[in-house]
């Protein structure tokens, strides 16, 4: 009776849980028309059936997670929930650069929209200019001579009310700065912030952007930002300290960068003023290139140095605008040359992307960039992952990093072409997430970071024939595998202050997780399930469970047992042939990690075999397996693994007789 009452109950769970997932799915397939599904709803009806009832294999979800499933603001099939929201942000920025002293001063207003259910208390900004502030925890060994007072806040109003700033109110915390409100911020209000601010590069230390020393800056983080507030943790309150990036909220921007006459301005947006900043010749030049579809040399070698490229004014004053973007960020110098292209991202629409190329008179790799940035956007648009690049511009700038923000890279110049290559499309593979798909990478850096790596390796080819991108790649991922800190893909990236671990699971790991689902599924079903996730979650923060379940759901499988094994547990990648019984050879799976299986069978008369299961022959059990092997005496040796299979010992791969 005990048995039969826990199945009748069990039932009725499944059959609301069966429901509710239905009614999810069919609102969000209404709201997504690129989500559709070819066969008709009683095969969702038995997907369902199928995946609400996981047993062993459903995924540990912690309770905040949980919680979210209750609220209704995501849903078990991957898609938003009925009640999912997200706060959003105008920016209204105005900031002048002083080159000669490294000096930024800026003002802005943000107008603040609570779109959440919740009343704030309080407001978090996040301020990533103290990562260079005596006393805060850095993960990179600055010299202590190059560390300041961080950024300086001279005004600080919220509604009118400037009685925040000097006062117990606000409380500076690594690089958040924490305000506890006079007055509510109710669900559904808007407010309004301003803040004065200045902040000091320090000379040649550039940690993804700064003072390049020569008349070059490229400025990230570099103004007061609201923190993200969302369904899962409430305010973002987590430090940046150098290794973890992005979280932000898309918002509108409209800024207006002040630099000496001579200076050109690069950024996120879209510039609204070139007759103001360009003379006559060069705005006519400017708007030419526009449209055009070969690339454009507007400042060249030959005329960098001319005292007729901009407007003849002490300083000029360079406005840009942008919509749904997570952060702003901009490059500016006087002798920078500057390649356009346009680039037809969208072949429905016909829309297009304006690609510039910003770099240094000796950086030779950089003549090309114009031509490689136009194939990079072209590729991510048509191919893998198939999404039209969104944004209207992009900009490659010759900084001295390999860094990316919305609609710029700041991309150091490399010795071998395959390295120039290889970084424009990991840097740019970047728009697609954490900023267009808004992840939260200081949680969940591989989330982003393992896209990134992925997509330049389905393209290396094309450019760097020679080079063995994949051998690449498992070359980094050895480095750490099977090591004590080598941690699962689910450990908060932000807990990860050590550079090994940390680019293990962010980079190395999480590139050949991808890898090996796409294998798993096939390019048609991997691209689709990819492309379903990301229209799902487009400017919007998905979570780690988002993208799992979204898989699921749209790849109608269930691929819990990979998510567990690749992404929960703790393993890393050794197969080895355990012995030959009677014709049946036995692989063990002793690093854990759930890989596929190649097996050459040679025979002694000089013929050979291959063998091959995918990695779903681990699915049930992940200890080992028997393979019958035919005409089992005549063999001369087996050979297990190939170039694409990860294993950390090669030394117990052959079998000879």
């Amino acid at each position: 009776m005990q048995n039969m009452g826990h199945t009748m109950l069990g039932c009725k769970v499944f059959k609301i849980v069966l429901s509710l997932n239905i009614f999810i799915l069919a609102k969000q397939f209404k709201s997504y028309k690129t989500l559709t599904m070819k066969k008709p709803l009683i095969s969702v009806f038995f997907l369902f059936l199928f995946i609400a009832h996981l047993g062993s294999q459903s995924l540990y979800e912690p309770l905040k997670i949980q919680k979210c499933y209750q609220d209704g603001t995501r849903s078990h099939t991957g898609m938003p929930g009925p009640n999912y929201w997200k706060n959003t942000c105008n920016y209204d920025i105005k900031v002048m650069l002083k080159p000669d002293r490294g000096n930024i001063r800026g003002s802005e207003l943000i107008s603040y929209s609570n779109n959440s259910p919740d009343t704030l208390k309080e407001l978090v900004i996040t301020i990533l200019s103290d990562l260079y502030k005596k006393g805060n925890l850095n993960d990179f060994s600055i010299p202590q001579s190059l560390l300041n007072d961080g950024v300086k806040i001279s005004k600080f109003r919220v509604n009118g009310n400037d009685s925040y700033l000097n006062s117990s109110k606000i409380t500076r915390e690594g690089t958040n700065m924490i305000v506890t409100l006079d007055e509510l911020i109710l669900p559904g209000t808007t407010s309004l912030v301003e803040i004065d601010w200045e902040f000091d590069y320090p000379g040649n230390l550039t940690i993804r952007n700064g003072n390049y020393g020569d008349s070059t800056f490229f400025i990230g983080y570099f103004y007061p930002k609201m923190a993200v507030y969302d369904d899962v943790d409430g305010w973002d309150k987590s430090n940046y300290t150098g290794y973890t990036e992005f979280y932000g909220e898309h918002s509108d921007y409209d800024v207006k960068i002040s630099v000496p006459g001579d200076f050109k301005v690069w950024a996120s947006g879209e510039l609204q003023n070139v007759d103001e900043v360009l003379s006559e010749k060069y705005a006519i030049k400017w708007k030419e290139a526009q449209k055009s579809d070969k690339v454009y040399k507007l400042i060249t070698a030959d005329n960098y140095l001319d005292q007729d490229i901009t407007q003849n004014n002490e300083w000029n004053t360079w406005h840009f605008k942008s919509t749904n973007i997570p952060d702003f960020a901009f490059g500016t110098s006087d002798k920078f040359l500057w390649d356009l292209i346009n680039v037809v991202v969208d072949q429905g629409s016909g829309r297009k992307t304006t690609l510039n190329a910003a770099y240094r008179l000796d950086s030779k790799d950089y003549y090309k960039m114009a031509e490689l940035g136009k194939k990079v956007l072209e590729d991510y648009s048509t191919r893998l992952p198939g999404i039209p690049y969104p944004y209207p511009e992009m900009t490659i700038f010759n900084g001295n990093s390999g860094m990316e923000f919305p609609m710029m890279c700041n991309n150091v110049s490399c010795e071998e072409w395959h390295e120039t290559a290889g970084l424009a499309y990991h840097e740019m593979g970047h728009s697609y997430f954490p900023f267009f798909i808004g992840t939260n990478e200081r949680k969940y850096a591989w989330m982003d970071e393992g896209w990134a790596s992925l997509f330049p390796y389905f393209y290396s080819d094309t450019h760097s024939p020679q080079y063995d991108y994949l051998a690449n790649r498992m070359g980094r991922y050895y480095n750490e595998a099977g090591s004590e800190r080598e941690v699962p893909l689910m450990t908060q990236s932000d807990l990860l202050h050590i550079r090994g671990p940390y680019r293990q699971a962010s980079y190395n790991k999480s590139f050949f997780a991808y890898f090996y689902l796409y294998t798993y599924l096939g390019e048609e079903t991997f691209s689709k399930a990819l492309q379903g996730y990301m229209n799902a979650w487009a400017e919007k923060h998905p979570v780690p469970f988002d993208f799992f379940y979204s898989f699921n759901t749209i790849a109608e499988m269930d691929l819990n047992w990979f998510w567990k094994n690749w992404f929960f547990d703790k393993n890393h990648s050794d197969l080895a042939i355990s012995e030959m019984k009677n014709g049946e050879l036995i692989v063990e799976n002793r690093g854990k990690l759930i890989l596929p299986v190649f097996i050459e069978v040679n025979y002694k008369d000089g013929s050979s075999y291959v063998l091959k299961k995918d990695i779903s022959v681990w699915k049930d059990q992940q200890e080992k397996i028997t393979i019958p092997i035919k005409d089992y005496k005549k063999v001369s040796s087996i050979v297990l693994g190939n170039d694409e299979i990860l294993d950390v010992d090669k030394s117990n791969n052959i079998l000879k007789f």
